[in-house]
């Protein structure tokens, strides 16, 4: 996933790059670009993303996400986790309360849900709703509790209370929050296929024809440029209402 750092600057066209080594690392500056452009989701949006049920490639995706400021996104990887006996509340607990510390800063927050990650982002989309700029799931995992294995709710109990709890949520959505949604899918996902991820009037984008793991590593790289171009839009949206 280390690899795809790169193809994210491609993406957003920014090649030239100056390397100014500092005491404490390297610092990465855009030449030629528009500044205005670049950082206009920087300065004022905070983008939480929550993966799924592989907590194990926790640090892989944190380190991609960091890197999405390359597009002007800043955001973190929010680990819930899934796995062990604590119950889902306060796990969800410590995702509001990271809600409310953002946006107590002024910041303008956005969440991106993968696989089981999305329940959890839509849960607290709920508690938060006005607070949240806009939703994107990736290969979600939002109809079928029932199709879920045993083992993956016996080992990840608190994932078996959010999708009991999403399907109580779910007819709660309106029009309006619909329209803050993005859905992106892969057809050949075969852990989580396309109707599991449907929300009705919901918009969606099938990305490449990938298997789960290898889709959502192709959504945080290949396809951020499409992440910040649906906030950016919902931003513009919202500062010219």
């Amino acid at each position: 996933m280390y690899l795809y750092v790169a193809v994210i600057i491609d993406e957003a066209k920014l090649h030239q790059l100056v390397v100014h080594k500092k005491n404490t690392g390297l610092d990465l500056v855009p030449r030629q670009v528009d500044v205005v452009h670049h950082t206009f989701l920087t300065m004022k949006h905070h983008v939480i993303y929550v993966p799924g049920i592989r907590d194990d490639l926790y640090k892989s995706q944190s380190f991609v996400v960091w890197w999405w400021r390359l597009l002007g996104m800043t955001g973190h990887c929010h680990e819930i986790p899934w796995a062990g006996q604590e119950d889902y509340e306060p796990k969800l607990q410590r995702l509001l309360a990271l809600i409310d510390y953002y946006h107590a800063k002024g910041k303008t927050v956005s969440l991106v849900g993968a696989s089981a990650g999305a329940s959890a982002v839509l849960d607290a989309y709920v508690e938060r709703r006005n607070d949240i700029q806009a939703v994107i799931l990736i290969c979600a995992k939002i109809n079928r509790p029932e199709s879920v294995g045993s083992s993956v709710y016996r080992h990840n109990p608190a994932f078996r209370t959010a999708m009991q709890r999403l399907q109580a949520v779910l007819p709660t959505f309106t029009d309006d929050d619909k329209a803050k949604f993005l859905s992106l899918y892969s057809p050949a996902d075969g852990n989580i296929p396309h109707q599991d991820t449907i929300i009705p009037s919901v918009h969606e984008q099938s990305i490449r024809p990938l298997t789960h793991g290898y889709a959502i590593a192709y959504s945080l790289t290949f396809g951020a440029p499409l992440i910040r171009r649906f906030i950016k839009r919902l931003s513009f949206q919202t500062d010219n209402q």
